[in-house]
């Protein structure tokens, strides 16, 4: 076999220029920059605006990429209003994770048109959940929307606001806000990388109200000692719900980074989850 070869040099160049080939190719594949491509479902009250949650936007496309299980991606991130929310944006051929937005208005202020919205955008999410395996995170406001989308109950943190319905939040009632401890109550892939922080991580947190009650097919993974439902998930599916703000570094990081601030650590595993989704 070797001598035939040897004697047909046009032959071994043929073998060689493709072994190059292959070699090229793989390498190229395996270094390529892919992209990743998220969907921004902004849930306040006011009128579409593309740049409202612009640091958590900045984080998702900018900052992360520092995190080595998200160097070779490119971010993405798509804007919709959840008025304007339709199957065709939550195509998991399309999409490769979700962001359920932040907002600052009362749930109950969402009335007439804009409550018919909101309904539609809490079946729409609940289907493509129950329906697939498309990565979904719901951060502060998005979090109280993705529980009550599947029959949870939320209300003010303050016992003396529940059931009471004020025109905005009011300043007086207790509230959970900036850097907060939180308990990790279950082992989960969220928490990859914070193993040495034994059963806690810091977050920093901005809400009046909170899940009351974490409906099925949810489980509760984290609490802190004003809040009992800070992290929500659903058993093997990337569907994860946060009371606080992962995008917001505590002011104990010394660098605004994925490797030195737990949310965005936790941010990070989420990703993460959507990138190996992709794969």
């Amino acid at each position: 076999m070797g001598a035939k070869l040897i004697g047909k040099p046009e032959r071994v160049i043929a073998v060689l220029a493709i072994c190059l080939a292959i070699v090229i190719t793989l390498l190229y594949i395996h270094t390529r920059e892919r992209k990743l491509n998220g969907l921004l479902v902004d849930l306040e009250l006011a009128a579409p605006d593309p740049s409202r949650h612009g640091q958590l936007q900045h984080v998702l496309t900018h900052e992360l990429h520092e995190a080595p299980s998200l160097k070779k991606y490119h971010m993405t991130l798509n804007y919709v209003h959840f008025t304007e929310l339709t199957t065709k944006d939550l195509d998991p051929g399309e999409v490769d994770f979700v962001i359920l937005s932040p907002q600052s208005t009362p749930w109950y202020k969402y009335s007439g048109d804009a409550g018919q919205k909101l309904d539609l955008a809490k079946k729409l999410i609940r289907d493509i959940v129950l329906g697939g395996e498309l990565p979904i995170l719901g951060i502060c406001g998005g979090h109280q929307f993705l529980a009550m989308a599947f029959g949870g109950c939320v209300d003010f943190i303050d016992p003396n606001f529940v059931g009471r319905y004020p025109d905005t939040y009011p300043k007086d009632a207790e509230s959970e806000r900036g850097e907060v401890v939180i308990h990790i109550l279950r082992d989960d892939r969220i928490f990859s990388g914070l193993a040495d922080k034994c059963d806690r991580f810091t977050a920093m947190e901005n809400h009046y109200e909170e899940v009351k009650i974490v409906p099925e097919p949810f489980i509760n993974l984290a609490r802190s000692e004003v809040s009992e439902a800070q992290l929500i998930g659903i058993p093997e599916k990337p569907v994860y719900g946060m009371a606080f703000h992962p995008e917001r570094c505590t002011g104990n990081a010394n660098r605004q980074t994925a490797g030195e601030c737990d949310g965005r650590r936790i941010l990070t595993n989420f990703l993460k989850m959507a990138c190996d989704k992709q794969r």
